[in-house]
Parts: structure tokens; sequence; C-alpha cells
């Protein structure tokens, strides 16, 4: 190994240890439905989620997203594919801090191509999760959510630390509410399962984050009628 192949590979290693990945299931009447598979590596989040084989019979999904952010999981670029046998999306959106606004193009639907304003703090599904699970070290506090170009304003707030089972054993979790409110109120778009059809004003969204520097999403459940929905942490690496 020459002198250039060793500062190689020191200078690799801090990226490396920005690596995780999180496998996840979602569950509906105790089946698992969708596996998830979330990474994040040097400031990009990449998100793989596909129906299991009996749900695909019902309701098929492969689904992948990729967001692009830089400090405090802002994204400056998110990224949709969405295949659920009969609703598509292959889009780009791009955020403009400096504006305030985002530009959103679509692959397949020129006519979706749109510009709409955006909150300075404005984020993605998955890069607000992301900065949430950083910001519960204070007890409560709001962040902002583009879902399909409306502005969401979600209040989170700690509701309590529950010991709970997991695929890791019996964890100590922080339990951590959140509800939606539509900023404008206006309609909403159709969209696809995983992420923005869980952002809505009548339901709220529960995260348990493992009580230690990791702050792992161990589970999390959203309250739908007659029954919820559950994820679940199978396995995460570092």
């Amino acid at each position: 190994m020459n002198k250039k192949q060793i500062i190689l590979i020191f200078l690799l290693i801090p990226l490396l240890l920005l690596a995780e990945t999180f496998d996840i299931s979602i569950k509906y009447l105790g089946f698992s439905v969708v596996n998830v598979t979330v990474t994040n590596t040097d400031s990009i989040l990449t998100i793989n989620a596909r129906s299991t084989f009996i749900a695909s019979i019902a309701s098929n999904m492969d689904n992948s997203y990729r967001s692009v952010y830089s400090g405090n999981f802002l994204p400056s670029k998110y990224e949709k594919h969405i295949d659920q046998g009969d609703y598509f999306e292959d889009r780009i959106i791009e955020y403009n801090r400096q504006t305030l606004t985002a530009k959103r193009m679509s692959n397949i639907s020129p006519d979706r191509n749109c510009e709409y304003p955006i909150k300075l703090q404005s984020r993605d599904f998955f890069s607000a999760l992301f900065y949430l699970r950083e910001a519960i070290n204070e007890p409560a506090g709001e962040l902002w959510i583009d879902a399909n170009k409306l502005i969401w304003r979600v209040e989170y707030s700690i509701t309590g630390k529950e010991e709970i089972s997991t695929a890791f054993g019996k964890k100590d979790a922080i339990k951590v509410k959140m509800n939606f409110h539509n900023y404008l109120n206006e309609e909403k778009e159709r969209s696809d399962m995983l992420t923005n059809n869980l952002v809505n004003e009548e339901r709220s969204l529960i995260f348990w984050f493992s009580d230690d520097e990791q702050r792992l999403p161990l589970k999390a459940k959203f309250m739908m009628k007659p029954f919820a929905v559950a994820w679940k942490l199978n396995s995460y690496t570092k």
C-alpha cells in the first residue's frame, strides 16, 4: 500500500463513521406489509420501501426516496420515485432557502411542475424525522414539513418515558407525539402511502426513540381508524 492509498483511507474514515442503516418493518393488523431500508451517509438520506409478498396481493409498493441535506437536516434536493400499482410519481424538488421557494419537476406529468413558497425550516418527511431525532433534547417544539407543496406545522412533545420490547431486547425509550396542522388550510394532493399520507390533522404520529445517545427510532404508531399502523426497527448498523 502506497502513501496516497493510506492518505485516502484516512480521508474516508470520517465519512464511513457517518453511515447509518435502519431496517424497518411496517405492520397492519399484525402482518408485515412493507419493508423499509433507510441509509444516512454523507448528508444524503436514501430510503427504499417495498411491500411484502402478502401485502403486494392487495396493494403493491416499490418506492424510493433521496434527500440531500445540509446542516440541521435542511434538504436542498428531494427525489421521489413512486410505484404503487395505480399511482406513480417521478419527481425532484429543489429548495431555495434564499428566496423561500421550492421548485417541483416531474418526469411523468410536466403539468405538475410548479414553484411554491416554503418556510425557512421546511423539510421533507424523512429529513424532518431525522431532525426530530436530535431535537427531542427539548420537551416540546415545532417543525415544518413540505408534503406535496403543502406547508404543515408540526407540534411535537415528549409525553413520557417507557421501557419497551424491541429487536434489541428491553429498551428505555422516549415517547414523542407529533400533531399536524395544515398551515394554509389548502387541499391535499394524492400522494404516496409511506410519507405524505401520514400528515393528517385528524391523526397523531407517535415515535419511541431510544433513551441514549443514539436516539434510535425503535418503533412508531400512526393512529389510523379503526386500526393503527405500526413501524418497528428490526436492525441498525453504523
